[in-house]
């Protein structure tokens, strides 16, 4: 009975440590959402290129290019072989034909009598020189490979606008949220005032009728409002790449700050340092080295080989060695070599053109960001001047409406120019956190700092 009791109290033991490394495992993993935890927009990027499958990808093709890379490299290298072998076999000769012109009647009486066999070999195989086309097909597979990584850059320069973006605007949205919920206690309030003052004679039902409406808009506002908050951080997590969970909290940051921008400057800094541009380059490169592969495969290919061998019976095995080198001379292959470099040299015109292409689109994304955010600022100020006169204009409404001098047609107009003018605002301020980020993704500095 004192073994089953100890028995039973290590199992439970085990159980326990199992379900509590389960439990911080739990923990640790969904740990950037936990409702006590707020996220700032850098956390959140942080999360995002660490769980964007699309990080992954562009990272996993980068890799696949560097190992074709040392593919390409081998071609500078020995190939070395070794191989052995046994057999046992009989030793009968058969004299060619030729004998019998001199030896008629030639033969040798058949046995089966068999013996062992011994082979061994070591040999190589070394391409010595084909006159460029191992260099230029290195050269073009490099480029391919930092083609591959400024495509890296593109996807983790996307990611990071993208939570950017999406951080704000769930950022807004609670935003919008707070002055929804503000607008219907507002609308709670003037229904309940209207109600008093119907209860004692001072107004007709139609204010008891109009407040119940526009309580009734406020409370549909604020559940949009709600909704919109939920699809929001939908998308934030969606962005950021996390999918098991569905709740986050992030820091407040939006704010008026703005700041002028220099086009011209801006242009110059997107040239310099827009990773798509820079993958267009390599890969236009990369199409140059590979014509002058195709080219140089018209040359003679010289290979240099040897080897040591042992053979015999028995041992010690009779020992031979042996090197050469051999010259492959390219006459004519139907037109495939004319035919590649063709292919090539429009790949490489193609790849310009794509180059002229994206430049045009720089220059255009550049000034269309430095446009929105010019127009961000200047509308940040008016819509903060439009918000405080609509609250203004809602507390004398207020205070007209309190003392019999106002109606509540007055009353409710002045409660929907603020909710509006608020949602101006705040979408304002949204309008130009996005459009800075436009900006810096324009000019291909956004990951400074990731």
């Amino acid at each position: 009975m004192g073994k089953l009791s100890y028995y039973m109290f290590y199992v439970k033991t085990v159980a326990l440590i199992l379900f509590t490394a389960l439990l911080l495992f739990s923990f640790n993993g969904t740990a950037y959402a936990d409702n006590d935890q707020t996220l700032s927009l850098r956390q959140c990027v942080e999360i995002a290129l660490k769980r964007q499958p699309a990080i992954r990808a562009g990272t996993t093709q980068t890799e696949i290019n560097k190992g074709i890379l040392t593919q390409a490299r081998s071609a500078w290298y020995p190939w070395i072989s070794a191989q052995g072998g046994y057999t046992r076999e009989t030793n009968n000769y058969v004299f060619p034909p030729a004998f019998s012109a001199f030896i008629p009647n030639v033969s040798m009486r058949e046995s089966n009598t068999s013996y062992d066999y011994y082979t061994a070999s070591v040999g190589f195989n070394w391409l010595l020189t084909n006159f460029g086309q191992r260099l230029y097909t290195i050269q073009a597979q490099r480029r391919a490979v930092q083609s591959s990584q400024y495509n890296e850059q593109t996807t983790m320069a996307d990611v990071i606008f993208n939570v950017t973006q999406s951080y704000y605007g769930l950022l807004a949205a609670l935003h919008l949220s707070d002055v929804a919920a503000e607008v219907l206690s507002e609308s709670t309030k003037h229904l309940e005032q209207a109600q008093g003052f119907f209860s004692v004679g001072r107004v007709s039902r139609i204010d008891v009728a109009r407040a119940e409406t526009d309580r009734a808009n406020t409370l549909l506002n604020m559940i949009t409002a709600g909704n919109n908050v939920e699809l929001a951080t939908v998308n934030l997590l969606n962005t950021m790449g996390v999918n098991d969970t569905d709740t986050v909290t992030i820091i407040d940051t939006i704010s008026p700050t703005t700041q002028d921008v220099d086009t011209g400057s801006a242009i110059q800094k997107a040239m310099d340092n827009r990773s798509e541009l820079k993958a267009l380059y390599a890969v236009e490169e990369g199409f140059g080295a590979s014509q002058n592969a195709t080219l140089a495969s018209n040359l003679p290919t010289v290979v240099g080989t040897g080897g040591y061998s042992w053979a015999g019976y028995h041992t010690p095995l009779t020992w031979n060695w042996a090197v050469g080198i051999g010259v492959q001379f390219p006459l004519f292959s139907g037109f495939m070599t004319y035919g590649k470099y063709a292919e090539l040299k429009a790949r490489q015109h193609n790849a310009q053109a794509q180059i002229d292409e994206m430049k045009q689109g720089i220059v255009f994304q550049v000034k269309q960001a430095s446009l929105n955010l010019h127009q961000a600022k200047n509308s940040i100020e008016a819509a903060q001047k439009a918000m405080e006169s609509a609250r203004l204009n809602l507390e004398l409404a207020e205070g007209r409406y309190a003392t019999g001098a106002g109606s509540i047609i007055e009353l409710t107009d002045a409660e929907a120019l603020f909710a509006s003018t608020s949602a101006s605002y705040i979408q304002s301020v949204y309008q130009y956190n996005v459009a800075l980020a436009q900006l810096e993704r324009a000019e291909g500095i956004i990951t400074k700092g990731y």
